[in-house]
């Protein structure tokens, strides 16, 4: 099992690597975050559906994969459209929101396998949330994102 686990930490440290690279070299971040939040969905919604304890391996490899290779592009997207104090006020709000699901999210998965006696329900729950949020990184309007490209008149 150790060797199992292994290997899906190396194949997501490479997934991750890579998604970021490209994302900085396209400066592209949207689709860089939306395609591994989606697969990571998949993979909660198939530990969901799936009962071969092979293919439940195989969706639960990509949650880690899905969540890490997002990781980069989307701490990197406040600075795109916040600068200064606004920046570090927002990562901050970002950081703190993240915190409080970090103390929800097992909540609510203990929450849920009490009461429905199998994880199926938490699971397709968060496989929904995941793709929820990759949807709303694509929804995340291009116009935000060039900001920073563009000059600004201030008035005097």
């Amino acid at each position: 099992m150790g060797l199992v686990l292994g290997a899906i930490s190396a194949v997501t440290i490479l997934c991750m690597l890579l998604n970021s690279a490209h994302s900085d070299r396209t400066n592209e971040r949207r689709i860089h975050i939306a395609i591994p939040l989606s697969l990571m969905g998949i993979g909660f919604v198939a530990c969901a559906v799936f009962h071969e304890p092979v293919l439940v391996i195989v969706a639960l490899a990509l949650v880690p994969l899905g969540y890490c290779s997002a990781y980069g592009p989307f701490w990197s997207m406040p600075t795109q459209f916040l600068t200064g104090p606004a920046a570090a006020s927002g990562i901050a709000l970002v950081a703190t929101i993240a915190s409080v699901g970090g103390f929800l999210g097992p909540a609510l998965i203990g929450f849920l396998k009490s009461r429905t006696q199998t994880h199926t329900t938490a699971f397709a729950l968060l496989g929904a949330l995941a793709l929820v949020a990759a949807w709303l990184s694509i929804r995340l309007h291009g116009s935000t994102a060039t900001r920073s490209t563009q000059q600004v008149a201030v008035p005097n």
